[in-house]
């Protein structure tokens, strides 16, 4: 069974379900990232940061899991999560997994994947778990700073 923290799929605290299609209010500004990459990570934390958002980095999907149990039990910690950004290709748990788990536990926080390896099919199974946007490696930091304010707007 897939798990999100100590918490089976499914079975987040009833504070922490969503309301809605996203479940933010608006002007959320945390944002969780999950890449292994260290340079790659720090430099979109470092974009991001300087836009406003506060950043949560995660090496890998497993330990984004982590922070997100660890978020669920803060009081409206939840509500205060506008998106993820998760590379696909990562050790232990890769993008799609994480973004399966998410949706499979209710979490229906808006979640873009970025890719070196965007082929048809990681696109299609991306779209088809919920992802609101693929980017290709190397991209335009300028495009993931505009997909991010279009779902979480400062």
């Amino acid at each position: 069974m897939t798990t999100i923290g100590a918490l089976p799929a499914g079975e987040l605290p009833s504070d922490t379900r969503p309301t809605g299609p996203t479940a933010r209010p608006t002007g959320s500004s945390l944002v969780m990232l999950a890449e292994d990459d260290r340079d790659m990570r720090e430099m979109i934390a470092s974009v991001l940061s300087a836009e406003g958002y506060e950043v949560i980095e995660a090496c890998d999907g497993s330990e984004l899991i982590g922070r997100l149990q660890e978020l669920a039990r803060q009081p409206r910690g939840r509500e205060r999560l506008a998106v993820i950004i998760s590379d696909v290709r990562m050790p232990r748990l890769d993008g799609l997994d994480l973004l399966a788990a998410l949706r499979c536990a209710r979490w229906y926080t808006p979640v873009i994947l970025i890719t070196a390896f965007g082929d048809v099919q990681v696109h299609r199974e991306a779209h088809d778990l919920g992802a609101v946007g693929v980017l290709d490696k190397p991209f335009s930091l300028a495009t993931l700073r505009s997909l991010v304010r279009q779902i979480a707007p400062r």
